[in-house]
């Protein structure tokens, strides 16, 4: 929903076509920023409810872009696209006349948001099948505008705090979900909340681990016999071997030999230098936002 500063509102889009606001609604959603600013605040950035929430962005012109979701929505995710959406709509109508808006003069703006919520979509179909072995990497250009022009480091500061910085800060294009995971001691649903959120700002790419062995031969014998492998391991390495070539990804060898990805890790770890490690961009990530 958009709505003015003085309460009209001239956008409204729900993916059933069912209307939730009315005028007597959108002077109350706006008269409770009018509230929030009596009390110090600089913005309200959310009203929750019983079963559902309204999500606040206020946009740097005359409008006042909302969402309302459900309480199980995941926020800090919508609150990106929230964020984004209202940026559109302001490059979009640039002069929005509080006393001569009217929403017919906006109807076309459902067509952003059609494209932006397939683009969103897709990125979280992508993201929400990933593993604990996808190595997470900045795009370098896209973070900096991001962050100069969108503000996205403000708005990422409010929404995750100081865990959130961490994860940031441990993003390198090098460490995957896994080993991010171990070196900070954060639970992976936290660091993949963290990622998702900035492939939705399309300031992420996104790796699958592939390992590669050489072929079996006698050094590589007299290196195992070297390093001692317990029987399980060795039996498990040499199921593996003829898979890990570099084009295959470590989860999907993982399903075929019907172990964990975990466990596959730990197995391939101990060979040390003898793996190596092949990164496989996942480029449905890779397309430029709606």
């Amino acid at each position: 929903m958009v709505l003015t500063s003085g309460g009209v509102p001239i956008f409204h889009y729900s993916p059933d076509g069912s209307r939730k606001l009315d005028e007597l609604l959108s002077g109350f959603l706006t008269a409770i920023t009018s509230f929030a600013s009596e009390f110090g605040e600089r913005s309200v950035q959310s009203l929750s409810f019983e079963g559902s929430e309204l999500l606040y962005e206020q946009a740097e012109s005359e409008v006042l872009c909302i969402f309302l979701t459900d309480t199980s929505a995941p926020k800090k995710i919508l609150r990106a696209i929230l964020v984004d959406l209202s940026r559109k709509f302001i490059i979009k109508y640039p002069d929005v006349n509080s006393d001569l808006a009217i929403e017919d003069a906006y109807t076309d703006f459902r067509e952003d948001v059609e494209r932006a919520i397939s683009y969103y979509d897709g990125v979280l179909t992508i993201t929400s099948s990933l593993s604990s072995f996808v190595v997470p990497s900045l795009k370098r250009d896209a973070y900096d505008f991001a962050t100069d022009s969108q503000g996205l480091l403000d708005q990422f500061h409010r929404d995750f705090g100081g865990s959130g910085n961490r994860i940031l800060g441990a993003v390198n294009g090098l460490d995957s979900i896994y080993e991010i995971r171990e070196a900070l001691g954060i639970e992976e649903y936290d660091i993949q909340e963290v990622i998702e959120y900035l492939a939705i700002w399309g300031v992420l790419e996104i790796s699958v681990m592939a390992p590669e062995l050489k072929g079996e031969d006698a050094r590589f014998d007299a290196f195992l016999d070297l390093i001692g492998l317990p029987q399980k391991d060795y039996q498990l390495l040499k199921r593996a071997m003829p898979l890990c070539n570099g084009a295959k990804p470590l989860v999907e060898i993982s399903d075929k030999l019907g172990v964990t990805s975990e466990r596959l890790y730990e197995v391939l770890g101990k060979l040390g230098d003898e793996v190596k490690w092949r990164h496989l961009q996942v480029t449905g990530l890779q397309g430029q936002k709606a």
